[in-house]
């Protein structure tokens, strides 16, 4: 691809590539003209001569062409302060480790004012030596630049990978249900009882699926859905769906899963399932526990979102909502789907329940050791609920950072950026010359 490349001759590098390729260039009277590499015969709209250096037209705006006429760009690396000797050497943040807070811009003139235009976007990436990856090309996420007050900021995101700040406890399991179907005679829902003390039982559980009477009525299931009631036996949280992470998509945001008491009640690990690469592949039809999904036993084969299995997603409709109280108990009610796509797990095939029931197939059951199935009915099952890092993930940290900005100059107008800043923490873990009581110090660079 052909490019247009200038060199800073005080200086001696190449300091900047420009959207526009051209065949010459020229200097007349202080007025810098160039000429188009391409110009299509008979196109009476790319100009054959253009005057850069013009005040009374449009910036980033190039021989009238829409091709060679692209938003501004710029990419910077922030990694603290540098000492310059030997005895500033407390004074050498570079290899810090920080917690970033904040990137803004300042200079954008009219931009930042003006909260009808659109002025860009930019990227934010932390160089965590945690996770090698962090500065990879899948990581490169452009948002729209925002406007608080008379400041534009970037956004820095959150770190992706899941950590204490985004799994939430809900509470102990105490029974599980899945809808089964609609009693007419007595005007009841009929749920399998998967949790209890023998075999799967039918039960009539009233008000968990009601009309808008408070009538029960059979749920408004699709074909490969299957409605779940877990009950909890108090709630550890008044809401046991994380922050943020309501919307349409909850696939996306939201996954429940188990923690696990051990058998003497001294301890507890967390342990989603997670599909494993075999024959046959996971679908939540052919789910077998052991063979082509198992536990993740404190998340050790990683801690992205997208690797684990869901119980399901959170139902509700108009008439009902996903937390329930039905007068006789506390319940959370789940919508698994049998889609081949849909990253869930029937509970019945877990170890919460039986692992030979009546609800599964006998090519999908298996051999568990005494005391490793029924956990349910143990008392040793806890839900949590987990949510991807870009939701309620941590502060990005690590040692540096790139900052990549595009500014639109169509709608931003004139501008010139003056700075570009970033407000970070130190952390306790630096290893770059600052001492503990500097750990909440701010810089901007």
């Amino acid at each position: 691809m052909k490019q247009t490349i200038a060199f800073h001759n005080t200086s001696n590098y190449w300091k900047t590539r420009y959207s526009y390729t051209s065949s010459c260039m020229m200097h007349l009277n202080k007025l810098f003209f160039t000429s188009p590499f391409d110009k299509v015969p008979n196109d009476v709209k790319t100009s054959l001569i253009y005057r850069h250096n013009d005040s009374s037209s449009g910036f980033n705006r190039f021989y009238d062409d829409d091709d060679q006429s692209l938003p501004s760009a710029l990419a910077v690396s922030f990694n603290g302060f540098t000492a310059k000797s030997a005895r500033a050497v407390a004074s050498n943040t570079s290899s810090s480790n920080k917690i970033f807070k904040s990137f803004s811009i300042s200079g954008l003139n009219d931009a930042s004012t003006n909260t009808d235009l659109e002025i860009g976007a930019s990227s934010f990436i932390v160089n965590n030596n945690s996770n090698p990856s962090s500065g990879g090309e899948g990581f490169h996420v452009l948002s729209p630049l925002k406007r608080k007050g008379n400041s534009v900021y970037g956004e820095i995101g959150k770190e992706l990978e899941m950590s204490g700040t985004n799994i939430k406890a809900i509470g102990r399991i105490k029974d599980v249900y899945k809808w089964y179907q609609f009693n007419e005679d007595e005007g009841v829902n009929v749920w399998y009882h998967l949790t209890g003390d023998d075999e799967i039982t039918e039960v009539e559980i009233a008000g968990l699926h009601v009309d808008e009477n408070g009538l029960d009525v059979a749920p408004n299931l699709g074909a490969l859905e299957h409605l779940y009631a877990f009950e909890i036996e108090s709630f550890m949280s008044n809401n046991p769906l994380p922050s943020a992470s309501t919307g349409d998509s909850f696939a996306e945001y939201v996954k429940f899963f188990s923690g696990r008491v051990n058998s003497g009640f001294s301890g507890m690990e967390s342990t989603p399932y997670r599909k494993v690469s075999t024959s046959p592949q996971y679908t939540p039809v052919l789910a077998h526990y052991q063979v082509n999904f198992d536990d993740s036993i404190n998340f050790d084969v990683g801690d992205n979102f997208s690797r684990y299995l869901s119980y399901g997603d959170p139902f509700y409709n108009e008439n009902n909502t996903f937390k329930k109280n039905n007068g006789q108990g506390n319940f959370l009610m789940m919508v698994a789907s049998d889609n081949e796509f849909a990253n869930h797990v029937k509970y019945e095939r877990t170890p919460g329940c039986a692992s030979n029931n009546s609800l599964i197939s006998p090519q999908y059951t298996w051999s568990a050791p005494a005391g490793q199935d029924r956990l349910v009915n143990q008392g040793r099952e806890i839900l949590f609920a987990m949510t991807p890092g870009f939701i309620n993930g941590a502060d990005p940290h690590g040692s540096y950072a790139d900052a990549f900005v595009i500014i639109n100059g169509d709608a931003a107008g004139d501008f010139e950026v003056s700075s570009l800043q970033v407000e970070y923490e130190f952390t306790e873990y630096d290893h770059g010359g600052v001492v503990g009581t500097a750990s909440k110090a701010k810089g901007k660079k």
